[in-house]
């Protein structure tokens, strides 16, 4: 271990800013279970006679997520590192936010005044900067910024070796004894959570005829049927999803493929329950086999990866037409001509379009509310083999599903 600050290592649920303290204190043992179990807890790195960290990790194995708090002398928070577990079981930074407090008693997160630096970095280290030296009152900037790979990751850190996630310079680290706090805090009132990019959830009972829904908003009631789009011919067996608008012969497809052939599309559509007339296609829905989903994936165009995406955030397709839809890569057109893109215009709340001497179809369908960007899902079978693509409308993304 370096000489350097001495710190008192304190395991806890984490950080309660109201407070202005560390709260839910773990014994040594319980965080070590957790972090070989993958579960969520913080390490408080404190001065010796204060409450107050120079330094909160947040660590969550599980979601490939570590966060490293850093601390000024006023206790206020001044920087935000973010890193993800990579597939070679490296940490990579991905996000950075920093604050630069210019007064003693100057509030934490003074957008107007404090100065402010955002930056964010993708697999192949390139990314975004946005700064405010002197608090968005003073102006504002903003950048592409790119680093070499190797400057931003680092071996992801065994229990107890602290020091280099924190990165604050030599420090000297104890860990003095301390039982668990009493009673320990529920999942739901602790004072953090890791990053989670958005999820899929609830796809099977979206594709349930009859389930019905509480919209968010507005609370009307509304009602799932399914109807058949036809069958997707794929000669190619690579899947593209887009709006129609946007199709051309270059268009990119998933990552992951299914063998050629022919695969139903289905259709969730809910109506309103004291509108009848009025319905909006809730997610469309590629059927590869008839078997049950046991996990679900987002799917990725070539180089992207689901490692990087932020709390709530999900890779989807952009849609400026109110039109989605599924396709063969191969049965694409060079360009899709104003003939071929008339035949979109009477989408109902789907159609099949075939393109003059394609061998694969075209199904389209109309995208909830309209325009907007939604991701599409990748159900696998228990062994892996993907069943089903879903394109998901987020109509019902925080809709409450009714009691049957």
């Amino acid at each position: 271990m370096s000489e350097g600050t001495l710190l008192d290592v304190v395991y806890c649920e984490g950080w309660d800013p109201a407070a202005g303290a560390v709260i839910g204190r773990l014994s040594s043992g319980t965080a070590r279970g957790r972090d070989a179990a993958g579960e969520q807890y913080a390490v408080a790195l404190v001065r010796p006679g204060t409450e107050v960290p120079l330094v909160l990790l947040e660590i969550a194995w599980k979601h490939c997520f570590a966060r490293t708090v850093q601390f000024d002398e006023s206790g206020r928070r001044r920087g935000f590192f973010e890193f993800r577990v990579l597939e070679d079981g490296a940490l990579f930074l991905m996000k950075v936010e920093q604050w630069t407090y210019r007064f003693d008693d100057q509030e934490e997160f003074d957008k107007k005044s404090a100065g402010h630096l955002e930056m964010s970095f993708g697999p192949d280290g390139k990314g975004w900067i946005h700064q405010a030296p002197q608090g968005y009152g003073g102006g504002s900037s903003s950048g592409q910024v790119s680093k070499q790979v190797s400057e931003l990751t680092m071996p992801k850190p065994a229990f107890g070796d602290w020091e280099p996630l924190a990165n604050s310079g030599p420090l000297t680290l104890r860990t003095p004894d301390a039982p668990d706090a009493d009673p320990s805090l529920p999942v739901d009132e602790r004072p953090w959570r890791p990053s989670v990019p958005l999820r899929p959830s609830g796809i099977d009972e979206m594709f349930t005829a009859g389930t019905r829904y509480s919209l968010n908003g507005d609370h009307r009631l509304v009602e799932v049927e399914l109807q058949d789009a036809g069958k997707l011919r794929m000669p190619s067996g690579r899947l593209v999803a887009a709006d129609p608008a946007f199709l051309d012969a270059d268009a990119e497809y998933f990552t992951v493929t299914v063998p050629p052939g022919e695969y139903q599309v289905e259709v969730s559509v809910i109506r309103f329950v004291d509108e009848p007339a009025h319905e909006r296609v809730a997610a469309a829905k590629l059927v590869v086999a008839d078997i049950p989903v046991a996990t679900w994936e987002t799917a990725l165009w070539p180089g992207q990866n689901a490692l990087f995406l932020g709390d709530g955030e999900f890779y989807g397709y952009g849609v400026d037409s109110g039109t989605g839809c599924f396709a063969d890569a191969a049965a694409l057109p060079e360009e899709m001509g104003d003939e071929l893109l008339e035949k979109f215009e009477e989408v109902d709340p789907y159609i099949d379009v075939t393109p003059d001497g394609a061998e694969g179809n075209i199904i389209a369908f109309t995208t909830g509310w309209g325009d907007g960007s939604y991701p599409t899902w990748i159900g696998r079978a228990a062994d892996g083999t993907p069943v089903c693509f879903v394109t998901d409308m987020l109509v019902l993304n925080r809709a409450r599903m009714m009691a049957s």
